[in-house]
C-alpha cells in the first residue's frame, strides 16, 4: 500500500462536525479526550489546531497541533484499525517534525496515554524521550519530546 497521506487543517464548523462524527468507534477514546464535538471544540478554543489525516477518500486519523515560541505540541487519535500496520503512524511523526522545522521550532512534544504501547515504541524509535511530566487524571498521559537539530 502506498503511504501517501493528506494532512488537512480543519477550520470550518462543517468540517469539524464531519470529523467529530467520523466513525467514532474506530477511535479508542484517549484518556485525556473523549472523541465528541464538545471536547474537540474545547481543544480548538484552547489553541489546538485540528487536522484530518486521509488516505484517498478515507479519514484514518485526527491530529491536534499547538505551538509556542520554541515547541510544537502534538497529540493524535489512533490510526483507524483497518489501516494500522501500514506505516501511517511513522508518517504522522514525520509530519510533526516537518512542521516543527517549517516553523523553526526547537522541539516537538508529543502526548500519549501511558498504556499505549504502540505509541510508546513509535516515540522511542523516532528519537523521542520522556520528559518526566505526566498529565491528565491519574497521570495517565505521558509527555515525550524530541529536540530538533
Amino acid at each position: 500500500m502506498e503511504k501517501n497521506l493528506v494532512f488537512k487543517e480543519v477550520k470550518k464548523d462543517t468540517e469539524i462536525e464531519d470529523l467529530s462524527n467520523f466513525e467514532v468507534q474506530v477511535f479508542t477514546d484517549s484518556q485525556d479526550l473523549q472523541w465528541n464535538l464538545t471536547n474537540i471544540r474545547k481543544e480548538i478554543k484552547e489553541g489546538w489546531k485540528l487536522y484530518s489525516v486521509s488516505y484517498g477518500p478515507e479519514t484514518v486519523a485526527a491530529l491536534f497541533l499547538k505551538s509556542d515560541k520554541e515547541s510544537l505540541f502534538t497529540k493524535n487519535t489512533p490510526i483507524k484499525l483497518a489501516f494500522q500496520g501500514n506505516g501511517f503512524s511513522h508518517r504522522i511523526k514525520d509530519f510533526y517534525e516537518e512542521e516543527a522545522e517549517r516553523l523553526q521550532l526547537k522541539r516537538v512534544v508529543n502526548y500519549c496515554p501511558v498504556d499505549n504501547f504502540r505509541m510508546i515504541a513509535l516515540n522511542e524509535s523516532h528519537g523521542y524521550r520522556k520528559t518526566g511530566n505526566q498529565l491528565g487524571s491519574h497521570s495517565s498521559i505521558v509527555e515525550w519530546e524530541k529536540l530538533m537539530t
